[in-house]
This record gives structure tokens, C-alpha cells and sequence, in this order.
């Protein structure tokens, strides 16, 4: 379902995937596929966003210490970052780069909740996953994030959580979830099955 301004469609996907599914990798194939087959999206992340507002509020914090904020500002600060990323949004296609839930002290906390999904609109949400094996790997091999230790047990879980998130989302949304599994070495591939499903959206 593709929102519509003017006589153009405006294809707004949200790209989702817990830490270490390698998300990033799979964006920049995208963008790579897509300037192959001239075909103009952008991509917004969500929080980057989030983080300047955090530093116009004389707060630089490293991206990792976000979650870590009291839910009440949390929450301000993702309504103010879904609004300026919704301006953002004009004719094409633009995918934004996000998170289906966020790990805090108090606990789950949606990424995505009704008050957000009504602002971004989105067409499509795309969860990408990877086995729990490979997401440790890449957790503990990633030296530029400063992540929570976890085990197997919690890594599954998350996955479990975000599959359960993205299932409420759509039913919430009324826009169908496209499941991407990012294997080592198949990223082009995982790339590419995002496009297709972005195609068959139309407009």
C-alpha cells in the first residue's frame, strides 16, 4: 500500500533488525542495487535523528547511551524525531533505518508504537534477521558499539520479540512485514529481495 501526494507515489519502508543482524551491510547494498537499476530511494536513520535532538539539548551522547535515558524522555525524543523524519519524506522511495524494540532498565520498549506508525506512514516493514550464532559473532566482533553482554538464550529471544513486534505492527498498519534472512557472504542477495518487494508495492 503506497501513500499517495499529488499524482506521485511516496513509498515509505522501515527497515528493522536487532543489533548485530547486520542491518547496515544490508542498507548499503540497497543503495548500491538500487543506483545499478537508476532507481532513486534515500535512506534515513532514525537514530541519528534521535541523536542530534539529544545534542541540541546539550547532551552528545554515543549512540548505545540513548537507550539508556529515562523512558519519559525516550519518548519525547522519538515523537520530535518520527515528526522531522516524516517532513523529510517526499515523491519516491525512502527507507528508514530503525528499531522494532529498544532494550531499556525498565525493559521492551516499542520502537514502533501506534503513535509513531501513524506519523511515518509506512508501506512496507522489512525485519532482517540472521541465526543467533551469527549475531553473537558479529556483536562480539563490532568494536565501535558499546553493547550489553548477552547470551544465545537472549539474542533468540530478542528475535522472537522482534518477529512478535513486527506481526503487531502490520495488523496495526495494515501493511504486509517481508522477513529478510542476512546470510554470510549472500548480502547482494538479501539486497535484492528488499527491492523486489519494494517493487511490488507499485506507484
Amino acid at each position: 500500500m503506497a501513500c499517495w501526494e499529488g499524482d506521485r507515489a511516496v513509498r515509505t519502508v522501515i527497515i528493522t533488525g536487532i543489533p548485530g543482524v547486520g542491518k547496515t551491510t544490508i542498507l548499503k547494498e540497497v543503495e548500491a542495487l538500487a543506483r545499478e537499476q537508476n532507481i532513486k530511494l534515500t535512506i534515513l536513520n532514525f537514530g541519528t535523528v534521535v541523536g542530534e535532538l539529544y545534542k541540541k539539548s546539550n547532551m552528545n551522547l554515543h549512540r548505545d547511551e540513548l537507550r539508556r535515558q529515562p523512558i519519559d524522555v525516550q519518548k519525547k525524543m522519538q515523537l520530535k524525531a518520527a515528526r522531522i523524519l516524516a517532513k523529510k519524506v517526499r515523491n519516491g522511495i525512502f527507507l528508514i533505518d530503525t528499531h522494532m524494540f529498544i532494550r531499556t532498565k525498565s525493559g521492551f520498549w516499542p520502537g514502533l508504537p501506534d503513535s509513531i506508525l501513524s506519523i511515518l506512514k509506512p508501506s512496507l516493514l522489512v525485519l532482517v534477521e540472521a541465526s543467533p550464532e551469527e549475531i553473537v559473532k558479529r556483536r562480539e566482533g563490532d568494536s565501535t558499539r558499546m553493547r550489553d553482554e548477552m547470551t544465545m538464550y537472549d539474542v533468540m529471544s530478542d528475535l522472537d520479540w522482534a518477529r512478535a513486534s513486527a506481526s503487531s505492527c502490520a495488523n496495526k498498519s495494515g501493511v504486509p512485514v517481508k522477513i529478510v534472512l542476512n546470510e554470510p557472504g549472500k548480502q547482494r542477495e538479501a539486497a535484492n529481495e528488499i527491492l523486489q518487494s519494494i517493487n511490488e508495492l507499485g506507484g
